[in-house]
């Protein structure tokens, strides 16, 4: 390596290869990479998703529930829906859309919604509970 000036070069903020001393057109010794003191994070295991917000019943009219949620502007929603609190072993599917309409047979639910890109998922709204009499 030759140096020119003083020059000091990062590398993806992970590794500086620094040169020093005068500058006397000879030579310099390379220098072994060092980490710096702030090494890159990795990224969130949820891609950085935004949890939607304000789910909320539209309308339960018979066995139709609907609901409703702020967009985050995530390409997908994830929609769960228990018979208990944060379970979802009555519904768990996708849509594209911040409404969504559901038939549903009767029983007390709990619903949630997470924003989706591929298979990153954010954490979940609020949770809203029903009761389907009918």
């Amino acid at each position: 390596m030759k140096r020119v000036g003083m020059l000091c070069v990062v590398i993806a903020a992970t590794l500086t290869i620094a040169c020093g001393g005068s500058d006397n057109g000879a030579p310099s010794s390379p220098t072994s990479p060092s980490p710096t003191s702030n090494p890159s994070q990795p990224a969130p295991s949820n891609g950085g998703l935004t949890a939607p917000s304000n789910l909320r019943i539209v309308t339960i009219a018979g066995t139709q529930v609907t609901l409703a949620w702020d967009s985050t502007g995530a390409p997908e929603y994830l929609i769960l829906v228990g018979t208990s609190q944060s379970s979802s072993n009555a519904l768990s599917t996708n849509t594209t859309q911040t409404t969504y309409t559901w038939t549903v047979s009767p029983g007390s639910y709990y619903a949630r919604v997470q924003s989706k890109n591929g298979t990153a998922t954010s954490g979940s709204s609020n949770e809203v509970s029903f009761t389907i009499t009918q």
